[in-house]
């Protein structure tokens, strides 16, 4: 949370979904695969918005309200779909 920056609307190139009782493994193959194509497409490193580290993990409450916001904010909405991720409530709730 400490290094992550804030951002404008429009600015981040993606809003990560992810189950976190998923493999971190193949979540990691995933997005190295997201990225590599990404950077092939516009020369650049894409800006992520990941939970981890856009919110404070000290008191989430405060950002999770403006959930929505975050993911409207974001150009893209990147899912690593792992087989828990529709059984938590929070993926389904960052879907819709």
């Amino acid at each position: 949370f400490r290094r992550s920056r804030p951002s404008h609307v429009g600015e981040p190139d993606a809003f990560l979904s992810h189950s976190w009782s998923d493999s971190a493994a193949d979540k990691w193959v995933g997005l190295v695969r997201w990225r590599n194509d990404f950077f092939s497409r516009h020369g650049r490193e894409p800006l992520l918005w990941i939970d981890r580290c856009c919110i404070d993990q000290a008191a989430p409450a405060l950002d999770l309200a403006f959930l929505p916001i975050y993911v409207a904010a974001s150009q893209r909405f990147l899912i690593l779909m792992g087989p828990t991720y529709l059984q938590r409530l929070w993926c389904v709730i960052e879907i819709f």
